[in-house]
């Protein structure tokens, strides 16, 4: 199961470092759409989002959206050492600081610390996802130890363009699923 894992994450990768510019976005901008129209979205108070690296699906447009509605806008801080999450609050993208792999993440000098139990949602990348609602990672485990925990009870929606819909991403026992997947096409629920 690996290695099939492991072709999968390499296939998904290189096709998404090969996505035009002007796909990207146009496929980004399709998705923030599509979440701005999510019930949980619309209900949310406290939304947990990430910053996007390395071509993955830009939701800047929905931090942005939440803002406008005076949401919560929240993002992760990579601790390596745990392999675990940190949540902070910002308030712009001016409180972000290169971290942990080269990602923004939130300047704890700025940025509010967050429990887990306060998010709502929370929006989560994927190299892809399943049509079960499994996800595949980089495999460091980070977003599968947090949902793991019995006291995170939030609505967990993946976002992925269309090509990172697939058949399988070979879940494994502890492998966490998401509550739904938007795509360009339109929101999958599970």
């Amino acid at each position: 199961m690996d290695t099939e894992k492991t072709i999968l994450r390499t296939r998904l990768l290189a096709e998404r470092k090969g996505m035009d510019d002007r796909r990207a976005k146009r496929e980004s901008a399709a998705i923030c759409e599509f979440l701005e129209r999510e019930s949980g979205f619309q209900k949310a108070r406290s939304i947990l989002f990430y910053m996007p690296h390395r071509g993955e699906v830009d939701v800047r447009k929905g931090m942005e959206k939440a803002w406008q509605q005076k949401k919560q806008v929240v993002l992760p801080r990579s601790v390596p050492r745990t392999r675990t999450l940190e949540l902070y609050s910002i308030t712009s993208f001016s409180d972000l600081i290169e971290g942990t792999y080269g990602i923004l993440e939130p300047d704890p000098t700025k940025g509010q610390h967050v429990d887990a139990q306060e998010i709502d949602l929370v929006v989560v990348p994927g190299i892809g996802f399943d049509r079960e609602g499994y996800r595949l990672g980089y495999g460091g485990g980070y977003y599968d130890r947090f949902f793991a925990d019995p006291d995170v009870d939030m609505v967990r929606v993946g976002v992925a363009y269309s090509f990172q819909l697939v058949s399988t991403v070979y879940p494994e026992s502890h492998d966490q699923p998401v509550h739904a997947v938007i795509t360009p096409e339109g929101v999958i629920h599970f």
